[in-house]
């Protein structure tokens, strides 16, 4: 449960961290925290033997490697459509961390697993995905994303603020104008 929690929360900081820095980074460092204490629990509490020291620093820095691994591919997927230039490079480098850091836990077969048949699949996907991630992109325009949903025409409202109203855009007038001119725009 804490690999999860922590993968989720660094999936949506990952994703966020433009819109507001500060408050994203500490999700961050909050959810590598959660998947350590996972990775802790999983391989030193309940593994049958401990590992070696030189093997325990491996394993921590390969699992948060993992973490933001994961948090790439998950933030990249679920946001695609508000940020689609960022997922676009999120997704596939995503991919490819986090197959490198799930085989390089491994200290048993690390190197021998790292280049294979498998590894080549995978680094075919993240190409494809990359690929194809970087057209759609081009095909949606992204708004900024915001989560606020208390903003009834699209501009968010502060936390301590009431949602903005704004009224809509005045009609140009149909006449045309002294230069002969009709109302359109360009």
């Amino acid at each position: 449960m804490l690999y999860f929690m922590g993968a989720a929360l660094i999936a949506g900081a990952v994703v966020h961290y433009p819109i507001d820095p500060s408050l994203y980074a500490i999700i961050c460092v909050v959810g590598a925290v959660v998947f350590l204490l996972g990775t802790i629990v999983n391989e030193f509490v309940l593994a049958d033997e401990r590992p070696a020291l030189s093997q325990a620093i491996s394993l921590v820095a390969f699992s948060l490697l993992l973490s933001f691994g994961v948090g790439l591919v998950g933030g990249g997927i679920q946001h695609f459509e508000q940020f689609p230039e960022r997922s676009a490079w999120m997704t596939p480098l995503g991919l490819l961390m986090s197959y490198v850091a799930f085989v390089a836990k491994d200290s048993k077969g690390r190197w021998r697993h790292l280049v294979s048949p498998f590894a080549a699949v995978v680094v075919v996907i993240a190409a494809l995905a990359w690929l194809g991630m970087t057209a759609l992109a081009g095909t949606i325009s992204s708004d900024g994303h915001s989560h606020d949903h208390g903003s009834t025409t699209g501009t968010p409202a502060k936390s301590d603020q009431a949602p903005v109203e704004q009224e809509p855009p005045a009609k140009a007038p149909a006449e045309a104008t002294e230069d002969g001119h009709g109302s359109h725009s360009h």
